[in-house]
């Protein structure tokens, strides 16, 4: 698949997965963590594809095992040359898509086991047309979950700590109103999981999903 025919296309930055997930290193063992990124990871790209409203999805990642899985499900792997964090793998995505012709980018994590295809075609059709930019905060409204622009590079990434704020600002300041959406309409694109708290809190999946038959597994420990 390319960019070429337009529309707008989907990317999830993927960490290598033995390095993701740290903060859960005190409660889950190594194992468990690269499982449950790469379950997590496997329920994202499902609502990817199922979504009507996208041309198509990718991952830009150095992990041949997150690459072949966007493969598996009919998406693309961008081949990061080296691991240099989120905002850089978001960019060159951005420069990859927009040379292809995309009309759009959205930028989404990898953790975010509750998302759905619903959610995304809804995020889609709510999009402004031309140069516009779609926002959706993380549950305690500091970070960014969601975040699609057209074209592509409309405006530069910011995420991490108190992102929301910052993509609001910046999308401002080059003259584009973005649209802000409360994470409680999309509630599973609110719910990326960080914390171990937020793990065990993860029981009203769909129980079919990836993540859901990994923690009624019980190796969470």
């Amino acid at each position: 698949m390319n960019a070429k025919t337009g529309g707008i296309w989907a990317v999830v930055p993927v960490k290598p997965f033995g390095l993701a997930k740290q903060r859960l290193a005190s409660a889950f063992t190594p194992i468990f963590r690269q499982e449950l990124v790469r379950a997590m990871l496997c329920d994202v790209l499902a609502a990817l594809r199922e979504a009507r409203g996208l041309a198509g999805f990718a991952v830009i990642t150095a992990d041949p095992q997150a690459g072949r899985l966007a493969r598996d499900r009919g998406g693309r792997w961008l081949i990061e040359s080296e691991v240099r964090g989120l905002n850089p793998a978001a960019s060159e995505a951005a420069a990859r898509f927009g040379a292809e012709g995309a009309a759009g980018l959205l930028v989404l994590p990898g953790d975010l086991p509750a998302v759905t295809a619903g959610e995304i075609d809804a995020l889609i059709s709510s999009h402004g047309s031309g140069r516009a930019a779609s926002l959706i905060a993380s549950q305690d409204g500091d970070g960014t979950n969601a975040l699609l622009l057209s074209p592509p590079q409309a405006m530069g990434f910011a995420f991490g700590p108190g992102s929301f704020a910052r993509h609001q600002a910046g999308a401002e300041a080059l003259g584009i109103v973005p649209q802000v959406h409360e994470s409680a309409r999309f509630p599973g694109f609110a719910r990326d999981i960080d914390t171990p708290d937020e793990v065990r809190r993860l029981t009203d999946l769909r129980p079919g999903s990836h993540t859901a038959r990994l923690l009624a597994s019980g190796h969470c420990s």
